[in-house]
């Protein structure tokens, strides 16, 4: 831990002498503050271990610097100028306020002397004294944002292009930038205001939390949406005229060919945004007259989640841990795409991951990285794909293999019998429930005593939106809801009803997130998993022998006692997690 930075190691002992992190999890932090390059306070901010304003107070004990809280203020334009854009991100600064020649100066690393030089470097010859404060994260976000961000460079970039600054129309409404202007003068590849406005639509999903990234032609003009908690939300709308020097922008980034515009194209593209490093897949589509191109962000410093974290309890998460201790078999997660199947079998593999077992996988794409694992991406245009890839996994000496998805029937015989002969083997299955699983299956010319003897457990599950922690409120539940709810929960095996009911009223409480500047007015930020549990008994396999009609799986799966989807997202509900409508809306996908 030599190449730790001392600021790192002050912040995460006076952490550990309050009490706020164990020491296992404080050797944690210092082993992947150094192995992904990030700092720790940025660390315990992206796992929730503890809150941004215990980190900011933390550190102001450290450097003997006030604290101030500045999410919300809103910064006088000229204040803000007084320390440019471009340095501001680069050293997570900003000026927020200026009494009489002093300027106060909000930071994030207060051990970066280099910034404080930079500071007093323009403060000098304007004869401006400098009072620093520490800050958090979102509040220094906040400030940022005051600059412009996506809007302002959608806004400079066409006034470049088109030659008249001041001509095009920005309108800003529901956070979304929309840029009219006249036809005349396209942009070219090699336009610097161009390059930096893509620079700007990367920055702008990292710092949202983006999943992906669409570009994509909307009539004469090209539209920049964020996949953002699972949602698609519109957020630039530029003129038509860029669409090409953007894609083609994009393109030579990701060493695609430029002049190939009538088959579909697949690149990646690394950068450096804020410290971090963050890998992009890029995808492009032929339309019509123009071509779409959509982004996976893969960020590698992203927390590898426990299945607490993820939303995994009570007796569902137990059944899970017991048959994770068997020597060999198959664990298989099932739901549509875009459902979190992989971030759970992550989780499973942070339990897995021993020193004594060779852990390999087998992906498409590698969306985490994680230190002591074998990780490998398919290539299928090079003939590198998940059958293949599964029997060289096999000549590794593995104990535990993680198969991304079982697409095929091929794939799905290996990776049975790798589970038959003492493997344990991970993998995902599209099916829309747990009891589908085994039909799926047999469907793929596996022979039914092969599943049952191979076979563990089934886990199903769906993603819902998390209500915001800053904005969340209580809302109104009238009887007929109120009915409906007891009407699911009562039905719950093993379960004290009145755990979830207010005592004082003795009636089920829901929330909702009323919507305020750290959810971007959504009302919701962050997902949970609501999910299903179907463990492989004895009974279960005798199902299977006999046809696996899945209502005698239902049965079966009732019979164990366990939670069903849409009952444990009505748990989630009451319990102030997430809200009743986004638990029916999701459980009918």
């Amino acid at each position: 831990m030599d190449n730790i930075n001392q600021q790192d190691k002050k912040i995460a002992n006076l952490l550990l002498k309050k009490g706020l992190i164990t020491r296992e999890r404080y050797d944690d932090l210092l082993s992947e503050a150094i192995r992904v390059g990030l700092s720790v306070d940025i660390l315990l901010e992206e796992h929730r271990l503890v809150s941004e304003e215990e980190i900011a107070k933390t550190k102001s004990d450290i450097f003997s610097l006030p604290y101030a809280e500045i999410y919300g203020l809103a910064v006088d334009k000229e204040v803000l100028k007084i320390l440019p854009r471009e340095l501001a991100e680069t050293y997570q600064m900003v000026v927020f306020g200026k009494e009489d020649n002093i300027i106060k100066v909000a930071m994030l690393n207060p051990g970066d002397f280099k910034a404080q030089e930079v500071v007093e470097f323009i403060s000098k010859p304007r004869n401006l004294k400098v009072k620093y404060f520490i800050v958090t994260l979102s509040g220094l976000k906040n400030i940022l944002s005051q600059y412009g961000g996506l809007a302002a460079d959608v806004e400079e970039v066409v006034e470049a292009v088109s030659g008249e600054e001041g001509s095009p129309l920005l309108t800003i409404g529901e956070d979304t930038a929309q840029i009219e202007v006249g036809k005349e003068g396209a942009a070219s590849l090699s336009s610097a205001p161009v390059s930096k406005l893509v620079s700007s639509v990367f920055k702008y999903g990292i710092d949202n939390r983006a999943s992906d990234i669409h570009i994509e032609p909307l009539g004469d003009q090209t539209r920049v949406r964020y996949r953002i908690d699972g949602a698609l939300r519109t957020r630039a709308l530029l003129p038509g005229n860029l669409h090409s020097a953007i894609i083609s922008r994009i393109k030579v980034m990701a060493n695609l060919k430029l002049d190939e515009t009538r088959i579909p194209q697949d690149g990646r593209i690394r950068l450096v945004i804020m410290g971090r490093k963050i890998d992009f897949r890029i995808s492009t589509l032929p339309l019509l007259d123009k071509e779409k191109i959509v982004m996976r962000i893969l960020d590698p410093a992203q927390k590898i989640y426990t299945l607490e974290d993820l939303g995994f309890w009570g007796r569902g998460s137990e059944v899970i841990k017991r048959n994770l201790l068997k020597p060999h078999g198959m664990f298989l997660v099932t739901g549509p795409t875009g459902s979190g199947k992989t971030t759970t079998l992550y989780a499973v593999l942070k339990i897995l991951n021993k020193q004594d077992v060779n852990v390999v996988t087998l992906e498409d794409p590698i969306e985490y990285y994680m230190e002591g694992i074998n990780q490998s991406q398919v290539k299928p245009d090079i003939g590198y794909s998940f059958a293949s890839g599964l029997r060289s996994l096999l000549r590794q000496d593995p104990n535990i293999m993680m198969v991304g998805e079982i697409r095929d029937n091929e794939t799905a015989g290996l990776a049975i019998h790798a589970a038959l002969t003492g493997h344990i083997v991970l993998s995902t299955l599209h099916t829309n429930d747990a009891f589908g699983a085994i039909p799926r299956l047999i469907d793929m010319k596996i022979e039914p005593f092969l599943i049952s003897s191979s076979l563990n457990i089934i886990l199903s599950q769906r993603l819902v939106r998390k209500i915001c922690e800053y904005c969340k409120e209580e809302v109104a539940v009238d009887d007929s809801v109120q009915q409906t709810i007891e009407t699911v929960i009562r039905k719950i095996p093993n379960l004290n009803i009145d755990e979830y009911r207010d005592k004082a009223t003795g009636k089920f409480k829901l929330y909702h997130g009323k919507g305020c500047i750290h959810c971007n007015k959504e009302g919701y930020k962050g997902r949970s998993a609501i999910f299903e549990v179907l463990e492989v008994t004895e009974e279960l396999r005798n199902i299977i022998h006999r046809g696996s009609d899945q209502d005698e799986i239902k049965k079966e799966f009732f019979r164990q006692q366990m939670i069903d989807l849409v009952s444990d997202g009505y748990i989630k509900a009451v319990r102030g997690i997430t809200t009743l409508e986004e638990v029916l809306r999701t459980a009918q996908d």
